[in-house]
C-alpha cells in the first residue's frame, strides 16, 4: 500500500517519514512531495482562501498530482485536497490531516467516494494550554504593556486595571470547551490554586472531574468566573457564543482569553465592553480578519493583550503530529473498530470488506 505524504512549510517531508515509518509493519510504502511555497505569507494567504471559499477554493500545484496519482493514503497539513485531486487518485482509500482543522480537504466528496477521512486533533493542545495560561497571566499583569512601555522608553507603573490586578490563587477560571485543550488548561491551572468551572454540552462528567473542573451552564460560568477562557470549536450554531447579552453578564473586573477560533466572539461588542469597562480586559490570539491592522478597534484599547495567531506554534507540535496520526492510523491494520480520529465511521464497513482479514475485529 502506498502512503503520498504532502510536506510543508511547518511539518517537513522528514518528518512525515519519521513518522510514518511504523506503518512499513502493514505493507505501507511511504512517499513523501513538498508543496512548495514562497514563505509564510503565501501560505497565510492561501490559508485564509480555503477557511473563507473552502477546500476546493485552492487547487494544490500540478507536481503534487503527480506524485499522489498511484496513492492509496495521502496525508495533508496545509495542502488543499480538493475534489479534482481527489478524482485524480483512482486507487485512494484514506485521507490524513495533520491537524485538527480539516477546511482543506473537500470533506463531503471524499465521503461521497467512500474515502475514509482522519484528522489529528490535539496535536497542538499543549502548545495552545501552555500558551493560554501565559495570555492570562499577561493580561492580568500586564506584562505586555510593561515591556511595550519599556522598548519605548516608559517607565509605566499604572494600567488600566491597577486598582484590581489579581493575583491566582483562590480566583476563578471558567473554561468554554472542555476537549483535549479544555482539560490540558485545567491540568495546569490546578497549580495555581483556582476554582475551575466548565461549560461544554458535549462534556465528559468523569473526564472533567479528574481534571477538578466543576459543571455549569454558561450563564452561570460567565457570572462566577475572573477569567473566561475559550477552548470550543467554531460551528455554525456558536458563532458569537459571546456577544453583548454575554458580556453583560460578566464582572466588570473580570478578563476574556480566546486563543480558539475569532468567530466565537462578537468583535464589535467586546470592543464596546472593553471601552466602557464594563469588563477588566482581555488577551486574543485570534482575529476575524487577519492580520487585524492598527485601525482595529480593539488594537487601538489599552486593556488588551494581541498575539498573531500563534498560540499553537511549536516546533513539537508541527513535527510530533505524523507520528501521532501514525499510531491511530495503525489502528487500521489491526483493530479498526479502535480508532479514535476517523471523521466518518460509517466508512469502516467499506474498509473490513476490502480487508477481511480485519473483519473479526468488527464488533
Amino acid at each position: 500500500m502506498k502512503l503520498v505524504g504532502i510536506g510543508d512549510l511547518f511539518v517537513p517531508r522528514w518528518a512525515i517519514s519519521r513518522g510514518f515509518a511504523e506503518l512499513a509493519a502493514h505493507g505501507v510504502q511511504v512517499e513523501t512531495v513538498e508543496w512548495q511555497l514562497d514563505g509564510f505569507d503565501q501560505l497565510q494567504a492561501i490559508n485564509l482562501l480555503v477557511e473563507q471559499g473552502g477546500s476546493d477554493a485552492v487547487e494544490p500545484p500540478e507536481e503534487i498530482f503527480a506524485a499522489a496519482a498511484e496513492a492509496e493514503i495521502l496525508i495533508t497539513h496545509f495542502c488543499p485536497v480538493t475534489r479534482r485531486l481527489i478524482e485524480a487518485c483512482p486507487r485512494l482509500k484514506v485521507i490524513g490531516v495533520l491537524r485538527g482543522g480539516y477546511e482543506n480537504v473537500n470533506f463531503a466528496y471524499a465521503r461521497e467516494r467512500g474515502l475514509l477521512v482522519f484528522n489529528t486533533p490535539g496535536r497542538n493542545a499543549d502548545a495552545v494550554a501552555d500558551f493560554t495560561v501565559g495570555m492570562i497571566i499577561a493580561e492580568a499583569r500586564n506584562i505586555a504593556r510593561g515591556h511595550h512601555g519599556l522598548k519605548n522608553g516608559e517607565w509605566i507603573r499604572t494600567y488600566p486595571n491597577y486598582q484590581h490586578i489579581p493575583d491566582l490563587p483562590g480566583r476563578t477560571v471558567g473554561l468554554i470547551g472542555l476537549g483535549e485543550i479544555g482539560l490540558k488548561v485545567a491540568r495546569r491551572l490546578s497549580g495555581f490554586e483556582v476554582r475551575i468551572l466548565g461549560y461544554d454540552p458535549y462534556a465528559r462528567p468523569k473526564a472533567a472531574a479528574q481534571h477538578g473542573v466543576q459543571l455549569v451552564s454558561l450563564n452561570e460560568l460567565l457570572a462566577a468566573a475572573d477569567f473566561v477562557s475559550l477552548h470550543a470549536r467554531l460551528t455554525a450554531d456558536n458563532r458569537h457564543l459571546i456577544g453583548s447579552r454575554e458580556l453583560a453578564l460578566m464582572q466588570p473586573t473580570a478578563y476574556l482569553i480566546n486563543t480558539a477560533r475569532a468567530g466565537l466572539v462578537d468583535e464589535d461588542a467586546l470592543y464596546h465592553a472593553l471601552k466602557d469597562g464594563r469588563i477588566a480586559g482581555a488577551a486574543l490570539d485570534v482575529f476575524e480578519k487577519e492580520p487585524p491592522g492598527l485601525e482595529h478597534p480593539l488594537v487601538t484599547l489599552p486593556n488588551v493583550t494581541l498575539t498573531p495567531h500563534m498560540a499553537g506554534g511549536s516546533v513539537d507540535a508541527f513535527v510530533n503530529s505524523p507520528k501521532r496520526l501514525a499510531a491511530d492510523m495503525a489502528r487500521l491494520f489491526e483493530r479498526p473498530d479502535a480508532v479514535r480520529y476517523l471523521l466518518n465511521r460509517e466508512g469502516l464497513a467499506a474498509w473490513i470488506g476490502d480487508n477481511p482479514a480485519h473483519a473479526a475485529s468488527i464488533t
